[in-house]
């Protein structure tokens, strides 16, 4: 029968982990003291075991620099948190958990707490160990002990997943949740908004490679076998294949920090040297926009426009380009963005040109010559089902109709 070992070994995975701080190698039956002093300062008592690591200020995680340097105005009216803006570094928590089951619910619970924070010496990561389920209060009280002095909780998916699930886990404890208190930034929303036109994979290992230009080694365990690996080291009292959930949590909450520095930069500075992708910028355009920062957007659209998007965003981008216009009733400049994805048989810019003629120039020759565009165009187009065509072709049709009779009445 295959082992745990067998399947990790079969996946490219070894024991240990990366190389900052510098690990020592780990054998087989390795305790859980071993485990953590192989890579960090590590403490325990008789319920929790403790491990720290503190990376400089000048320590790079991908490309990105962790040192502090965020703005977090643009971010704290995404997540409409006025305070937010006002607090300081040192303030922010950055979590993750690593838990004996994927789904959530009852039935799942904690075993390691990765968090990490910003000091004036740098990144701290604190990494608390819960040896045994039984000792589950005490581990919870514990975490509370940490996190009293922040104000905000950052998580990739804690909205969905880690903190319904540490709630949970305080309630059949019956001890008050201290992360209620706290204001949170989960970031996975945030990057399928930013990058979901760019990367089929908004992933937080996705995000590491294409976003931070950063690889994980072949020591990092996959998500997935880590509660098997937990229930093993439960079975048998061996934690030498814990060494990688470690290093797995900790580049986690590595990443988190780096993440979060990367967005609240490119947010408040769409033109920073770290934003390069044309994507990227219409994709921040739209956020501003939906912020009510019109302006601002409309600068970006413009400016993605300037640096050019493949074929099916350039169309979106002039589209909802014009669409901000049309919201601030500027039509000259809408009808200029329409005008240019007429060129490319866009049958929905066709009809708003002729829309724009009819209502706000009374230019009724136009508008029929807008609409029997339209209406071209959407006899040429073999895409749309009936279901779509047929109302669209009876929508166009009407609106010529209309328009030869209102011309006819003036020319009278």
């Amino acid at each position: 029968m295959e082992t745990l070992s067998d399947k990790l070994k079969s996946l490219g995975v070894r024991q240990g982990l990366n190389d900052s701080p510098k690990s020592q190698p780990l054998t087989k039956n390795s305790s859980i003291d071993e485990v953590l002093k192989s890579f960090g300062e590590a403490t325990s008592n008789e319920e929790i075991f403790i491990c720290r690591q503190i990376y400089p200020l000048d320590y790079k995680h991908g490309f990105i620099n962790l040192s502090p340097t965020f703005e977090m105005k643009i971010l704290s009216e995404w997540v409409k948190s006025t305070r937010l803006q006002c607090m300081n570094p040192g303030e922010i928590l950055f979590l993750d958990t690593e838990t004996s089951g994927l789904a959530g619910g009852t039935g799942t619970y904690i075993f390691l707490v990765g968090i990490g924070y910003h000091n004036d010496d740098g990144f701290h990561i604190i990494q608390l160990f819960m040896r045994d389920p039984v000792l589950e209060l005490a581990f919870l009280t514990f975490l509370s002990q940490y996190i009293s002095s922040f104000r905000v909780v950052v998580t990739f998916n804690g909205k969905a997943f880690d903190l319904p699930l540490i709630n949970t886990r305080h309630i059949l404890n019956r001890i008050s949740n201290p992360f209620l208190g706290l204001d949170h930034v989960d970031l996975l929303p945030l990057a399928r908004k930013l990058w979901r036109d760019r990367l089929p994979s908004r992933a937080l290992k996705d995000l590491e490679v294409e976003i931070l230009n950063l690889q994980r080694t072949e020591e990092d365990i996959p998500g997935w076998m880590i509660p098997d690996i937990y229930f093993e080291y439960l079975r048998t009292g061996d934690a030498s294949q814990l060494a990688g959930v470690f290093y797995h949590n900790a580049m986690d909450i590595l990443s988190l920090s780096a993440l979060f520095n990367l967005i609240t930069t490119i947010l408040s500075n769409p033109k920073s040297q770290w934003l390069s992708h044309s994507l990227d910028l219409a994709a921040i355009a739209r956020l501003y926009e939906e912020l009510g920062r019109f302006e601002e957007a409309a600068g970006l659209y413009e400016s993605s426009i300037e640096q050019g998007l493949p074929h099916e965003y350039y169309i979106k981008t002039l589209k909802r380009y014009a669409a901000l216009y049309r919201h601030q009733e500027q039509w000259d400049k809408a009808a200029n963005l329409w005008s240019k994805a007429a060129e490319y048989k866009q049958i929905d810019a066709c009809i708003e040109l002729a829309k724009y003629y009819e209502h706000h120039k009374k230019d009724y020759h136009q508008a029929i010559h807008w609409s029997q565009v339209a209406s071209i165009y959407l006899q040429s187009n073999r895409d749309l089902s009936l279901y779509t065509h047929l109302p669209l072709e009876e929508e166009i049709n009407y609106r010529i109709n209309r328009l030869k009779r209102k011309l006819t009445g003036l020319n009278k």
